[in-house]
């Protein structure tokens, strides 16, 4: 069975019968398959256990380790009790069997309740998969540990522990519209049989085949914009973590049959990066704006390099040089502002508040306006406008510029309208068959595919119209005048 169709299948044994479940679901699943660790923090009676013992099933080898930590936990409870033979022969060494250090798929219960005695032990197991028995470094089989809690932790000896959870979830009791369903479900979870399985081998394999991948430009771009908005929302962000993180985007990639990590595989993003739930909000909301829109054609950023040409144009047509005749005149613009000779014309003339002046040829030296004019109860038409000579401007015309500004410009305008336009076609292409690869994308849920189609399409329309203005800009600047040689 092809990697994409078993990992389909064994999500939907890993959610059956769990209500409101699938994102912590694929997460678990998504853990199993990179060799990473998830939390789920929120209150008792929410599926946490029962999701990892689930995910223990999706496995062909390795035993299972649940345990539930408290304020004093000893190492025994997690790594096994001391050995009496050993003691005996002057060794210190635990007998580790059906304890964590023989588990390839363990649940820790209040995994912030461990303390001292029992951390550093812990810490080295989780990250470099080894466990110190004795005078021996052991490496262990753990594939994921599911860890539970009602709290984050409290204490800085705490912090790595929690930095090595790389997927987070905040599990909340289900919603009002399932509670039903809750009350009358009667559905036995059923394990997915054996052969279809995932093998230590085969989980190897798909490490090793996701490694091959290559993250997109498109990918690329979209964080880089994700790692100045985290520097924006002050959350701080490891190198360690966004390499992690980098292994998990290649391996959702890889599991849905891509040939590299695209945006759509940035859907895991918000489970891993925040560090307080508050954080998460936002994070999805940033993911929402974002998961189909490459940063690089972005209709805000197309625009504004639209308007940059556009002023640009405004500079290189500016007429600042004084129109002649071809005898070498100097031209002026008259009223109607046509070029002409004279310098001087004469105009109808107005007062300090803009309002035309007439005069009544008998009284030559005294000037009405028209309200004046009506209150003396006379008609317009029996005075004359009153003119005044004035200077009038300098005719300009278009600079003419060398054809190699000209050339330049109408350059960088294609290689801009190039790019634009493969991304349009590219972006056609990926709108011709959205619809079924949504339908049969291995992560993405039906909303946030939604959101992904809808920011697509609006996307189209808005490049639609800034590729135009860019072939408008175009003819513009290769209608400048050019300088005769």
């Amino acid at each position: 069975m092809a990697v994409k169709s078993r990992i389909a299948a064994l999500t939907a044994h890993l959610q059956q019968g769990l209500l409101e479940r699938d994102t912590p679901a694929k997460l678990a699943l998504l853990a199993a398959l990179s060799g990473e660790h998830l939390l789920l923090l929120g209150p008792p009676g929410t599926a946490k256990s029962e999701l990892a013992r689930r995910l223990h099933t999706m496995v062909k080898q390795g035993h299972y380790f649940e345990r539930l930590l408290t304020r004093f936990s000893v190492p025994e409870e997690l790594f096994g009790p001391l050995s009496i033979k050993a003691l005996e022969q002057d060794r210190y060494q635990r007998q580790t069997s059906g304890y964590l250090p023989q588990a390839s798929i363990a649940f820790v219960d209040e995994i912030f309740k461990a303390n001292s005695a029992i951390l550093n032990s812990l810490l080295t197991l989780l990250n470099e998969r080894q466990f110190d028995n004795g005078s021996e470094r052991l490496t262990v089989p753990l594939i994921a540990v599911i860890a539970a809690s009602n709290e984050l932790p409290e204490g800085a000896e705490l912090n790595a522990l929690y930095d090595r959870f790389l997927l987070r979830f905040q599990v909340e009791p289900i919603k009002d519209e399932s509670f039903t369903q809750l009350l009358t479900l009667n559905q036995p979870y059923q394990a997915p049989p054996f052969e279809q399985r995932l093998s230590e081998e085969e989980l190897t394999a798909i490490r090793q085949g996701a490694e091959q991948l290559p993250l997109s430009e498109a990918l690329i771009r979209l964080l880089h914009s994700l790692r100045q908005f985290l520097a924006e929302q002050e959350i701080n962000v490891s190198d360690r973590r966004w390499r992690k993180v980098v292994k998990l985007l290649k391996v959702s990639a890889f599991c849905n049959n891509d040939s590299e990590a695209g945006l759509f595989d940035a859907w895991l993003l918000p489970h891993c990066l925040w560090q307080t739930p508050e954080q998460h909000g936002p994070l999805s909301a940033w993911l929402e704006q974002h998961i189909a829109t490459d940063p690089g054609f972005s209709p805000q950023l197309m625009q504004d390099l639209v308007d940059s040409w556009q002023q640009k144009l405004d500079q290189d047509a500016d007429p600042v040089l004084p129109a002649l005749t071809e005898l070498g005149y100097q031209l002026y613009q008259d009223e109607n502002g046509k070029p002409v000779l004279e310098a001087q014309g004469q105009r109808q003339k107005r007062n300090s508040q803009g309002e035309l002046l007439y005069r009544q040829p008998r009284l030559p030296d005294v000037s009405f306006t028209a309200s004046e004019i009506k209150n003396l109860g006379s008609q317009l038409d029996q005075y004359e406008p009153l003119l005044e000579t004035y200077q009038r401007p300098t005719a300009l015309k278009p600079k003419a510029w060398p054809a190699s500004h000209i050339a330049a410009r109408l350059r960088q305008l294609d290689e801009r309208s190039t790019e634009l336009n493969q991304y349009l076609d590219w972006l056609n292409l990926q709108l011709s068959d959205l619809d079924e690869r949504l339908r049969q994308h291995l992560w993405l849920d039906a909303d946030l595919a939604h959101v992904a189609h809808q920011q697509l399409v609006q996307q189209q329309q808005l490049l639609q119209q800034q590729a135009a203005r860019l072939a408008q800009l175009r003819e513009k600047f290769a209608e400048l005048p050019v300088e005769k040689d």
